[in-house]
């Protein structure tokens, strides 16, 4: 029985080596695919790496001494100035982090760079397989390269969901657009109108308030007291009695009415 047992133990030592013996022989094939897997991983380590170093700047705005954002500073206040204000700071946010640039790539740029070189590992694991199909070799000499692929495969997507590339860049819009929209923002604006002011000037904004609100004090004092008019009649001024002397008048006129009409009953009656 234990010879039996030994036999068997040592085929399938033998036919193990046979498989890394021809898992072996295409070197070039295995190397490259190692390679492209390993620098994949290595373009989402350094994304995530970038993109956590921009958000941890991103806490201090005022004091910040990063290229990149000092140049988002920059930008946001000559757009300001140039325009009055930004209309819609959210998205020129996306427009500059789409901008943001990791050495001659674009953040998507290496990131889609990254997937692209995975795709690649897997290509060459695949044409390790292919060579070996043609070699006429069995499934065991073949199956370490599907399992090279599937395992670089996990791993790939294993180090994506770890770095979330997605979820720092929302990170990264939510702190420059807080900073931009309710600090900037605000001091700019008061910027201008003490400028403004100094140069004797009055803000647009507040002249066409306060041109409006002229108006509607205007509107609201023609309605509650009607305009005094003059008239000459044979040479003497006579003032226009306003709306409550004629309402005065009318109320007067009926209760005179009322009276006259119950002494007139008094003496039908009587």
């Amino acid at each position: 029985m234990e010879p039996l047992i030994m036999g068997q133990t040592s085929l399938k030592n033998s036919r193990l080596e046979e498989n890394m013996t021809s898992f072996m022989e295409n070197k070039e094939l295995v190397a490259m695919t190692i390679i492209l897997l390993l620098l994949s991983i290595l373009c989402k380590f350094i994304t995530g790496i970038f993109l956590n170093s921009l958000i941890k700047e991103a806490e201090n705005m005022s004091a910040t001494e990063n290229k990149i954002l000092k140049q988002c500073k920059i930008k946001f206040r000559n757009c300001y100035k140039l325009n009055d204000g930004v209309p819609n700071i959210p998205v020129f946010v996306d427009k500059f982090i789409n901008r943001i640039q990791i050495g001659k790539f674009s953040m998507d740029g290496l990131s889609h760079f990254a997937g692209q070189l995975m795709m690649l590992s897997v290509f060459f694991a695949g044409a390790g397989a292919c060579k070996g199909i043609i070699d006429g070799k069995t499934l065991g000499e073949i199956l370490p390269f599907y399992l090279m692929s599937f395992l670089g495969l996990y791993l790939y997507f294993s180090v994506s969901g770890m770095v979330d590339l997605n979820g720092k860049r929302a990170a990264l819009k939510t702190s420059l657009t807080d900073y931009l929209e309710n600090h900037m923002a605000v001091r700019l604006s008061v910027l201008d109108e003490t400028e403004s002011l100094i140069n004797g000037e009055v803000p647009a904004p507040k002249a066409e308030k306060g041109r409006k609100q002229a108006s509607v004090n205007a509107a609201e004092i023609a309605e509650v007291s009607a305009p005094v008019k003059k008239e000459r009649v044979k040479g003497i001024p006579i003032q226009e009695k306003s709306l409550a002397e004629e309402q005065l008048e009318e109320q007067v006129f009926t209760k005179n009415q009322e009276k006259e009409l119950e002494e007139l009953l008094k003496e039908f009656f009587a």
